[in-house]
């Protein structure tokens, strides 16, 4: 029987150290973007995997499901503020080079209304003063993921081609690590930490990034083995099971 993962509709990127040819050797630039491409299939991933399951929503899971279209705003949301406010003021900074990233900004506004849009969709389902509906639930979503994916697909090559800035930046990528290490708990363990946990692939490209996110293995085997059953209904929505590979999502082979 086939099974439906979520791999689509909305393509998820490959990353600069998987298109290495032989013999090339990740720079800090390549090692940056790809960290930025698997930050970014975590948004993709879990997108693809509400997109598939929201027309088959029953009463008793909408609460659940809602919760984790939620979370998944907020990571979104939390992941372009940081770029906004964090990674793209340093690269300024560092270059002297005045809206360096201004491309990537204005994409941000760009699909940012019709995100906010849904987001105060699903809230209101949650608070009970709207009826949950799958089929809008996916229309909202078709209003702004296209514009979502390019951005995601758009910035990567734009941190590779960073490296023109040779020395200037040296280091900028440690620079980055230690900066969002002041923002990385905002979600909290028990929401956004574990929400990292279900919706990575760590055998994505062949398992060469089954290391990210870049944290300390006991804490990833707490957040797996502990972490985790404290939203447990939550992560019954996403993309990848309690050991981080993808799983076949609960909808109609139909819906393939």
């Amino acid at each position: 029987m086939a099974r439906i993962y979520a791999d689509h509709p909305f393509q998820l990127l490959p990353t600069p150290t998987y298109q290495l040819r032989n013999g090339e050797k990740a720079d800090e630039f390549i090692n940056a973007a790809t960290q930025m491409a698997c930050a970014h299939n975590v948004m993709l991933r879990s997108l693809n995997a509400i997109y598939l399951q929201a027309p088959h929503i029953s009463a008793e899971q909408q609460h659940s499901f809602l919760q984790f279209t939620e979370l998944w705003y907020k990571g979104v949301e939390h992941h372009h503020r940081t770029e906004d406010d964090i990674f793209f003021p340093i690269l300024e900074d560092m270059t002297g080079e005045k809206g360096i990233m201004g491309v990537n900004t204005e994409q941000h506004d760009a699909f940012l209304p019709d995100l906010q849009v849904m987001v105060g969709y699903v809230r209101r389902c949650l608070a009970g003063s709207a009826q949950y509906d799958g089929a809008e639930l996916v229309r909202l979503i078709d209003a702004f993921a296209p514009a979502l994916r390019e951005h995601l697909a758009d910035e990567i090559p734009t941190f590779v081609a960073l490296n023109e800035w040779g020395e200037k930046l040296k280091g900028f990528h440690a620079r980055f690590a230690l900066e969002a290490q002041k923002t990385e708990l905002e979600l909290g363990i028990l929401a956004g930490a574990v929400f990292l946990m279900a919706t990575h692939d760590v055998e994505y490209e062949g398992g060469i990034h089954k290391n990210f996110p870049p944290i300390p293995a006991p804490v990833v085997w707490g957040l797996r083995n502990v972490a985790w059953w404290a939203h447990r209904d939550w992560w019954a929505f996403a993309p990848c099971d309690r050991a981080g590979k993808m799983r076949p999502l609960d909808v109609p082979v139909s819906e393939a």
